[in-house]
């Protein structure tokens, strides 16, 4: 009798100590992943442009309400990659396709161009610049992500947005201004309606104070520097 209990005890044991083992091994698997995943998401931001970061910057307030990446990136450690950088995780990306469809029709490059050209072709005489900020960070948006979704390359949607960039420049002085004016223009856009401008106004805040955030790390440029902006381009393509 006491033998099998004896040998009951020491089987549980073992069996504990096996799955100690295991959770080790799953959780060293984790962490390896993570590392490896952190540092092919390093590599993408380096090879990446001012004028690309800047860019998607631009519609990091609909990246981070559709695509939130502040919080994985805090987790995990790292940048705030997916608000820098064109890309989105692959997991997204389906979601992403049908979010464009269903606010802009695009499910195409071709649908995409069309959209975002007649956009920026508008925003000069857009009548204030609360509508501005408003067209560009949806310029912004829908050009990303169409890049995002493989219906664009990156540098076809970096094209795209040039004169947009230009124009922010030249009338926002930094992402506080910036941000104001798009929360106003939000306000005042057809359809717009509480709880969509809670959740924006939610977003830019959290955008405007987080340390991993676009809007912390990427410099609101000069207006005398955006051909240096635009030549960043040239200096991250890869040889």
């Amino acid at each position: 009798m006491f033998k099998f209990f004896k040998e009951l005890v020491d089987s549980v044991k073992e069996g504990m100590a096996e799955g100690k083992a295991e959770l080790a091994q799953e959780a060293a698997d984790r962490e390896a992943a993570q590392q490896e995943n952190n540092a092919a998401l390093a590599a993408r931001l380096a090879a990446s442009s001012r004028f690309e970061n800047f860019a998607v910057a631009l519609a990091a307030v609909y990246r981070q309400t559709f695509a939130p990446d502040l919080k994985e990136a805090h987790e995990a450690q790292r940048s705030a990659v997916h608000l820098l950088c064109i890309g989105i995780p692959p997991d997204e990306v389906e979601a992403w396709k049908k979010l464009l469809a269903r606010d802009f029709s695009v499910t195409n490059g071709e649908e995409a161009e069309t959209v975002v050209t007649g956009i920026v072709d508008d925003l000069a005489s857009q009548a204030s610049n609360d509508d501005l900020a408003l067209w560009v960070g949806r310029a912004a948006h829908l050009a990303t992500g169409a890049a995002a979704a493989g219906h664009a390359t990156a540098e076809e949607a970096l094209d795209w947005l040039e004169p947009a960039a230009e124009l922010a420049i030249e009338r926002f002085n930094g992402w506080d201004h910036y941000a104001q004016s798009f929360l106003a223009g939000e306000r005042n856009a057809p359809g717009s309606n509480i709880v969509g401008r809670k959740l924006l106004a939610s977003v830019a805040e959290k955008l405007l104070a987080d340390e991993l955030s676009p809007w912390k790390t990427v410099a609101w440029p000069a207006r005398d520097s955006f051909a240096d902006l635009v030549a960043s381009r040239g200096a991250a393509r890869p040889a």
